[in-house]
């Protein structure tokens, strides 16, 4: 039997071609990113799925978090976050701080790679909605491993700001 070698197929030595990240996860806004060869009657590529490594990954899930309702996601009925029982309600100081405790549970609960080192939830009784401010810690990743979300909770529900 003959042996076929392909070299250029081969992996090169003392050369690591997998970048080194903590956590990794599909970005969940399907963006079309276009890579275009330089040669001749080269070809269009679109991407669709775009990866997300150590905090782009961790902020994907807090907002997957956010914006799935438990039983959402049939292998994990429990995964999910429901702001909109609040939106109902009058919007008051107490509603605001019934909003942070769900908050810090489900985020201690589905989320155990992150610390939530402030949860603030501010009502805005005028405009009848809640201003979310976040600053969670990733403990695992050495060098800036803070994440800082700003969101806005109102009758179209959640939206996340920078």
């Amino acid at each position: 039997m003959a042996n076929i070698k392909l070299n250029s197929l081969a992996k090169p030595k003392n050369i690591d071609t997998k970048p080194q990240y903590t956590y990794s996860d599909i970005a969940v806004d399907l963006k079309f990113d276009q890579l275009k060869q330089v040669e001749l009657y080269s070809n269009l590529y679109e991407k669709d799925l775009r990866g997300s490594y150590d905090l782009g990954a961790i902020k994907n899930s807090i907002i997957n978090i956010f914006t799935s309702f438990p039983g959402d996601k049939v292998l994990n009925p429990e995964f999910g976050l429901n702001l909109n029982q609040f939106l109902f309600l009058p919007c008051s100081v107490d509603t605001a701080q019934s909003i942070g405790n769900l908050i810090k549970n489900q985020l201690i609960k589905q989320e155990p790679r992150v610390i939530a080192r402030e949860i603030n939830v501010f009502a805005d009784v005028e405009n009848d909605q809640y201003l979310i401010t976040m600053v969670l810690e990733v403990p695992f990743i050495n060098n800036n491993n803070r994440i800082a979300f700003k969101a806005l909770l109102n009758s179209t529900g959640i939206n996340f700001y920078n």
